[in-house]
């Protein structure tokens, strides 16, 4: 029968109807939005009635579960909508190898890039607009690099001392990242003035964290007096902006690291060289 498939994957992991619901459980301490996690639970109810009885997934299940939809005919954007969902399900459960990776490669590809003139000028439209929160986010996500999944982990107490222990991959994995100076006066100068005495530093006024779509809308209301196009203005471009100056950096480091190898040892030749 269509729709039942026997994986051949050696490792494999069972999924349950409680573990959906942990699932959108998490997104929603997350910041997701109500209509979102609709759309979420809709997909995955999806996928765990086309799973076999079991209700088994491994790395066959993503591209095998792509092509039954495609034989359903479906339109190619509402295909790629479900494969988003189902690499975020995998994230969730620690299995990133599963992920369709042929799904994640075309989509970066399609994502546009902020350049870090864009990003600068995202900030000054911000300042000279007066929206402080918006200036805030685009320096916590493109100038600090933090995700915007993690942006709940953004407390006041972790403003105070300087550094976040971030969580992620469903608690799994952690990386503490150090905030930069002027930026950590900022948030707690903000949240001074806001009364925000604890807990994220964004979050709406019954103190819950910010969610998603308020993320993306105080992010993109700047971008057309920065003159930058709105698509760009986004969390997911301002991180792999944040990536991509790093990396650049980090060239730049190797390249330096190289000259001065160089240099010790045309030193150390000048003295310990055969013919010296």
């Amino acid at each position: 029968m269509e729709g039942v498939y026997s994986v051949s994957a050696v490792r494999i992991e069972t999924i349950s109807p409680e573990t959906i619901d942990a699932f959108l459980a998490y997104l929603s301490e997350k910041g997701r939005g109500e209509a979102s996690l609709r759309s979420y639970r809709r997909i995955l109810t999806e996928l765990y009635r086309y799973l076999p009885e079991d209700k088994c997934i491994g790395e066959e299940t993503g591209p095998a579960w792509k092509a039954f939809l495609e034989r359903q005919g479906l339109q190619p954007a509402t295909v790629n909508n479900r494969m988003s969902v189902w690499n975020s399900f995998l994230l969730y459960l620690g299995h990133r190898e599963w992920q369709f990776g042929d799904f994640n490669r075309e989509a970066e590809t399609a994502q546009p890039e902020l350049s870090r003139t864009e990003y600068l000028r995202l900030l000054s439209a911000a300042k000279h607009m007066g929206k402080e929160k918006s200036y805030l986010l685009i320096k916590t996500l493109g100038g600090a690099g933090m995700r915007i999944q993690e942006l709940p982990q953004l407390t006041v107490e972790a403003v105070r001392q300087g550094a976040v222990e971030l969580a992620y991959h469903n608690s799994r994995q952690r990386r503490v990242l150090k905030l930069p100076e002027g930026l950590r006066r900022e948030l707690l100068d903000y949240a001074e003035r806001e009364g925000i005495r604890t807990g994220p530093v964004f979050g709406s006024p019954g103190g819950a964290p910010m969610a998603r779509s308020n993320v993306n809308y105080f992010i993109s209301m700047v971008s057309h007096d920065a003159q930058v196009e709105e698509e760009k203005a986004t969390p997911r471009c301002l991180w792999k902006m944040y990536q991509e100056t790093c990396r650049k950096i980090q060239d730049n480091v190797a390249v330096l690291i190289e000259q001065s190898y160089q240099r010790m040892l045309d030193e150390e030749q000048k003295v310990m060289g055969w013919r010296a």
